[in-house]
């Protein structure tokens, strides 16, 4: 999606090393929160505020649940502030993605709300799972087949301009 927010968290500080793993319901409380963070930049960004309105009111009760289920993650490893500072982190590192190029990011940000959006769309939860969202966390999945993805800022923004130039010739018909 976008650019992909990435957000820190200081995770060895919050729990021990038998304790870093996180369950698939957690890591999509996670992803959810950074999707939502993008959403909301990407708003303010573009001028996209109804968008944005309309998407927190479609999904209302699905965003509450998995806030809840994101802020009861951050209190079972550390604490409340961890969670209000993991979603600052979002909506900081989405500010800086969306300053690269603001007109490629706005085009993403809106096709990114039609899907949202659609008359008939997806729940949230299929909607999160197809977004890419890097970010840095030092857990893995609890199932041991899976680790959390972790990309730097630099990474995600080559990885962007790859995907941009993929398409550019993928429209104009090259291989």
């Amino acid at each position: 999606m976008m650019g992909s927010a990435m957000a820190a968290l200081s995770v060895a500080q919050m729990a021990s090393a038998n304790d870093q793993c996180i369950k698939r319901s957690e890591k999509l409380a996670l992803k959810t929160a950074a999707v939502q963070q993008q959403l909301m930049v990407a708003a303010l960004t573009c001028h996209a505020i109804p968008k944005y309105n309309r998407f927190v009111v479609s999904y209302r009760g699905e965003l509450l649940r998995s806030d809840n289920a994101l802020k009861a993650f951050f209190i079972k490893h550390g604490s409340v502030a961890d969670y209000h500072a993991f979603k600052t982190k979002l909506a900081n590192s989405s500010s800086l993605t969306s300053i690269g190029d603001p007109e490629e990011y706005c085009h993403m940000a809106y096709a990114e709300f039609d899907v949202a959006l659609a008359p008939r769309h997806e729940p949230l939860r299929e909607f999160v799972a197809e977004q890419n969202v890097p970010m840095e966390v030092a857990y893995s999945d609890c199932r041991g087949d899976d680790t959390v993805v972790v990309a730097s800022h630099r990474e995600r923004r080559a990885l962007h301009r790859l995907h941009h130039q993929l398409a550019k010739a993928s429209a104009e018909g090259e291989p």
